[in-house]
């Protein structure tokens, strides 16, 4: 881990190592990169909560890297942390060290990093070298500013790992600051009557979309970020979207009220993430029940933006085109 010495690191690891059942998860994601929670647990004998524990561990010494893919989170073996032993203790050749590690980088590159609310990003502390992810940005989006304010990627420097360091930090204030801002010129550009159109496969209009954010910035993602500054290791309960939209009929509600909420607590959010540091990005936190990190807790605020946006650019694109 970056901000541990190096003799912590290595107690962590050969902590990690030091079971026969934790090394049998480690070969299992080495023969099968990418397993999701259940797949990597099928056939042991030990329970859920038991092997989560020890997959907990493996994640601590960042022995496995965890990557989202919509509502899926999957592992892959990273074995960069066995540098750190002396060469005649790692029994993996250098064929199976470049494969895994390549298996890994190319899932942190390329994952949709689509989180449901509620659920922890936890991820390795490790830094990977990776491409700027980028989203292909719906043709109609093209040329309206709009549209491509809502379709812009985040940086290069968030690929769904947590939060750790200043420039990451910057980075994820400056992509939640964009998503506000393309809020505020939805909320300038489009009627009061209009967002209405429900697509074809179910999914949020953009008024939904709107409603949405305002509620979980606002139960969600304002007080989260309060209560990381003000406790020393906060339990961070999730939030139901998908309840919240059908309890709360969004798609019959007037939206403007909503869409200066979610601006007015948005801008509070990015003003307690002022006062985030590295130190605080490291505090731990329990959110929706699984360990994480402050850095955690921002990298699936991100995700989640990330989840709403290209949709949005889409919806929108829809509407300007049928005016």
């Amino acid at each position: 881990m970056p901000f541990l010495p190096l003799d912590d690191r290595l107690d962590l690891l050969l902590r990690a190592l030091a079971d026969r059942t934790r090394r049998a998860l480690l070969d299992r994601l080495r023969d099968a990169p990418g397993l999701t929670l259940t797949e990597l647990l099928f056939g042991f004998e030990q329970s859920r909560q038991a092997l989560s524990k020890h997959l907990s561990l493996l994640e601590d010494a960042e022995l496995v890297v965890p990557v989202w893919r919509g509502r899926e989170k999957h592992h892959y073996l990273n074995p960069a942390p066995l540098q750190a032993l002396p060469t005649r203790w790692v029994t993996s050749t250098a064929r199976e060290h470049d494969a895994a590690l390549g298996a890994m980088r190319t899932a942190l590159t390329t994952a949709q990093l689509a989180t449901p609310d509620g659920r922890a990003v936890r991820g390795t502390l490790l830094a990977v070298p990776a491409s700027p992810r980028q989203r292909a940005v719906p043709a109609a989006s093209r040329g309206d500013p709009i549209a491509m304010l809502l379709a812009a990627p985040p940086s290069s420097l968030l690929q769904g790992q947590p939060v750790m360091q200043p420039d990451a930090l910057a980075a994820a204030c400056r992509y939640l600051a964009e998503t506000a801002a393309a809020v505020q010129r939805l909320l300038e550009a489009m009627d009061a009557a209009e967002g209405r159109l429900q697509p074809a496969d179910g999914s949020f209009s953009l008024v939904e979309h709107l409603w949405h954010l305002a509620d979980i910035e606002t139960l969600g993602w304002t007080a989260r970020f309060q209560r990381i500054l003000d406790e020393t290791r906060p339990h961070l309960p999730g939030v139901d979207g998908d309840r919240l939209a059908l309890e709360k009929h969004y798609q019959a509600r007037p939206w403007r009220a909503a869409a200066r909420r979610f601006i007015a607590q948005r801008r509070r959010s990015l003003k307690t993430l002022q006062q985030f540091d590295a130190e605080v990005l490291r505090r731990p936190v329990i959110f929706a029940g699984a360990r994480t990190r402050a850095g955690g807790v921002l990298a699936a605020c991100v995700a989640h933006d990330l989840d709403h946006r290209p949709a949005m650019a889409q919806r929108w694109s829809e509407l300007a085109t049928s005016r």
